[in-house]
């Protein structure tokens, strides 16, 4: 962990362009969600659907005790992956619902992500710079 001024520091400092949206309460997002525009009912967003989701807008940054999470749209921030990791890799929409990805082969892509951080377990977080394809 590391020690600011002399203090562990629990949370990970993150810096991003992150806005509010409204989602529904029943759709228990956790912080590094991948999460698209909500295609029906009242709520703005949803959980990503997969691969070819074409309305995916970015990464749950920040959940409080209100229905209103913040999404990071650019910059730094966790997000939840699947497979196996490695600094620097780049990271796009997962088949699984909600994740990232590595393929460093990948050419445009409406989420892609540069990772800071490794991962080496089936379903895990890391680190990314969430970039616009």
């Amino acid at each position: 962990m590391p020690i600011k001024n002399g203090r562990l520091i629990l949370e990970r400092q993150v810096s991003d362009l992150a806005e509010r949206f409204t989602v529904d309460p029943a759709n228990l997002l956790s912080i590094g969600t991948v999460v698209r525009i909500a295609t029906s009912g009242t709520y703005d967003i949803a959980i990503s659907t997969g691969s070819s989701d074409n309305k995916t807008i970015g990464i749950v940054y920040s959940l409080d005790k209100t229905p209103n999470p913040y999404v990071a749209m650019a910059g730094r921030c966790i997000v939840n992956v699947r497979g196996t990791v490695a600094k620097g890799d780049t990271l796009v929409l997962s088949e699984y619902q909600g994740m990232l990805k590595t393929n460093n082969s990948a050419g445009f892509e409406i989420v892609k992500a540069i990772a800071l951080t490794a991962n080496t377990l089936q379903h895990g977080q890391v680190e990314c710079i969430l970039v616009r394809g």
